[in-house]
This record gives structure tokens, sequence and C-alpha cells, in this order.
């Protein structure tokens, strides 16, 4: 008597596999949602929402972010928070797609495009991201995308241009490009660097702006080789906190496996980071880096076959364990943490009237609190009017 068979072919398995990194990122949407309403707005975003409502003219960033920001305001009935974040939540989506897209193009397995998911959407950095607005979470995408098509000169150009309307980052991952395809011809090179150079009349001041910043500005105390090296170390535990040091160990070590546009992008963002650290002193700001984490990422997803189950799994703990600690605690403050040091206390209080006592509040930034929820906007006016007054 003949015993019929059924064989499980990777073939049979595989549409579980492929639809499995979608489902991470997209899980983060309601995380995200909830986040977004259960935190005030940080002090950044009630200063880019002033400056959208106000017409204001900031230095700090081109305007692509104020514009959004001018269109979703207009959605009455629904919270000035969700207004504003909704830009986040739907970047980090289609940011964290884009990324499993680009780890499975550079050749990344089914495994290998699960953990680019679970980081590129679960990491601390990234679910910040996915819920605070910032100029970084249009960039982010726009780098995706470019990275994507690389070979494509028209698309990488489009979103590069777009993302330099969000951040001046986008012109370094531009050039970078360009250098890394040292082998193509020469007209889509050029055409790299020029098409972000095509929003240069709304970049001009966020230019002049961040280029002192990251690498004119010293601390009050002035340079030292000491602070130059503990700004340096700084930085590099920055990144690992916010993105696991396995996973860049792993992905930096796996970097030859990319296209050499790729590692241009890496290697020329860090070294820019690791600069402005060791001129000023002073630790370069955590989220600088984050183009060149997705290349690191794309990496460490392309070379994940070799890693057993086991380390899979510590790898995911050392990525997941913190964000889900850090979104608890930022959702309902429960460590036992100074507001001082804790990095979540800028997104409570400010609706209740009360300001907190905590980092990552700039001289702007209870002014713009106060005209988001008290609707008292003469003192930010005043500073809008102020930084036109000194370009």
């Amino acid at each position: 008597m003949r015993t019929s068979v059924t064989r499980i072919t990777p073939r049979a398995v595989r549409p579980t596999a492929d639809r499995a990194p979608w489902a991470i990122v997209a899980a983060a949407v309601p995380v995200h949602i909830g986040l977004a309403l259960a935190t005030d707005l940080s002090p950044d975003e009630a200063y880019y929402l002033c400056a959208a409502r106000l017409g204001g003219d900031i230095v700090d960033h081109p305007p692509l972010l104020m514009w959004l920001l001018r269109l979703s305001d207009g959605w009455t009935g629904a919270p000035v928070e969700l207004r504003v974040r909704t830009w986040a939540v739907i970047f980090a989506l289609a940011t964290g797609l884009a990324i499993v897209v680009l780890a499975r193009r550079r050749g990344a397995g089914p495994e290998g495009c699960a953990l680019a998911a679970w980081v590129g959407t679960w990491a601390l950095l990234p679910a910040a991201g996915g819920f605070v607005t910032t100029p970084d979470s249009p960039l982010l995408l726009a780098v995706t995308l470019a990275l994507l098509a690389s070979e494509r000169t028209l698309g990488a150009v489009a979103a590069l241009a777009a993302g330099a309307l969000a951040k001046v980052t986008a012109l370094a991952v531009a050039a970078a490009l360009a250098v890394g395809r040292r082998k193509a011809p020469l007209a889509p090179r050029v055409a790299l660097i020029l098409g972000p150079l095509l929003a240069l009349p709304w970049l001009w001041p966020s230019l002049r702006f961040q280029l002192r910043h990251a690498f004119v500005q010293t601390a009050p105390s002035g340079w030292s080789a000491a602070a130059a090296l503990g700004a340096l170390v700084a930085a590099v535990a920055a990144q690992a906190a916010l993105w696991s040091p396995a996973v860049l160990w792993r992905g930096f070590r796996a970097l030859g496996t990319l296209p050499p546009a790729d590692r241009a992008v890496a290697w020329a963002l860090t070294g820019l980071v690791l600069t402005s650290a060791l001129v000023r002193g002073v630790p370069p700001e955590p989220n600088w880096w984050a183009p060149a984490a997705v290349v690191v990422l794309t990496a460490f997803a392309a070379s994940a076959a070799d890693l057993s189950l086991r380390a899979r799994r510590a790898i995911l703990a050392s990525v997941l364990v913190p964000t889900a600690i850090a979104m608890a605690h930022t959702a309902t403050p429960f460590l036992p943490l100074g507001e001082r040091v804790d990095p979540t206390a800028r997104l409570h209080g400010w609706s209740h009237g009360r300001t907190p006592d905590a980092p990552g509040v700039g001289p702007y930034g209870p002014a713009a609190e106060r005209c988001i929820y008290k609707n008292s906007c003469a003192e930010i006016s005043s500073y809008f009017n102020s930084l036109h007054v000194h370009e």
C-alpha cells in the first residue's frame, strides 16, 4: 500500500515568511498613535507648529515640515497632538516598509527581512521617530527611497530633493551617493548632486546654521582634548544604545557586501558625525547619524542568514526590551529618574501649564508650548521676529 506524503517546501511556507516583516512594521502604527495621544507635544514640535501657524521664518531646518503642519493643522476635531504627529506615524510606516524592501534587494532572506523590520521600526530611535514629528521623519524616508533608486538616477534625485527640503543632511547623502557610483557615467553622478541643490533657495539659511552648529560651536567652557575624546565616546555610546551594539557590530562588519554607493553613505555620515564630536568637543545630536544607520541595518539584515535562532532572539531582546521599557515610561512615567536627566519629561506637563525641568528644552521651547496650549503667542512671535532681524 502506497502512503501519500505531503511535502512542505520552502515555496509553501514562503508567503507567510514574506508577510511577517510587513506585519511587524504595521503593528507599530497603533502603538505610535497611542503614544502620540498619551503625551504633550515636544518643545521642538510646538516650535515647528508655531512657525507653521504664525509664518515664522526659522533657520534650523528647511520648510517642508512647516508646509506639512500647515496642512494637517486644518484637520479640525482632532487633538493637536494627532494633527502634528500623524506625519511621524505615516513616515515611520513608509520608512519601515522601505527598509524591508531595501534589505531584501541587498540579499536578506526571510529572517534578515524580519530583523530589518524589527530593528528599523522598534529600535529606540525609530520608535521615538514613529510618534514625535521632526524633520528626520521625511529625511529618513527620502534617504531609504534614494538608496532603493540609486541605480535609477531620476528617482534618487527626486527623493533627495524632497529630503533636502526637510533637512540639509540630504546634501551630504547626495554627495556620498555620487562618489559611491564612481563607475557610473559622469552625468548621472552630477545630477545626484545638483538635484537637491535645486532646493537651495529654501535651504540656504538652514545650511549656514547647521554647518556652524555641527562644526563650529563649542561648549561654553571651550574646546579641549579631553572634551573631544568624551564627545567621541558619547557619540558612539549613544548609537549603541539606540540601535543595539550587536546590530552595529555585525552591520559594520558586513558593509563590504553592499554596493559602493550604500557604503559611501554609511562612511560619509559616520565621518561627519565623528568629526563634529572631535572639532566641537560636544556630543553630536544622536539623530544626525540616522541615515547611516539605515545602511548599517541593511548590511546587518543581509548577513543574518548565518545567525542561530538563539543569536537572533538575543539580538531582538537587546533591541525590544529597552524600547518596551522606554515606551511604557513615556506613556506613564514610572522609572526613578529626575526630570533633569529624563528625556521623556519634556513630553509631559505643558498642556497643564507646567514647565518641566527637562533636557532638550531649547530657549524657544516654553514660549512655543505656551502658544500652542495656552494661546499666548506674543513671546514666540517676538522670537521669530528676532531671527528675521539677525539673518
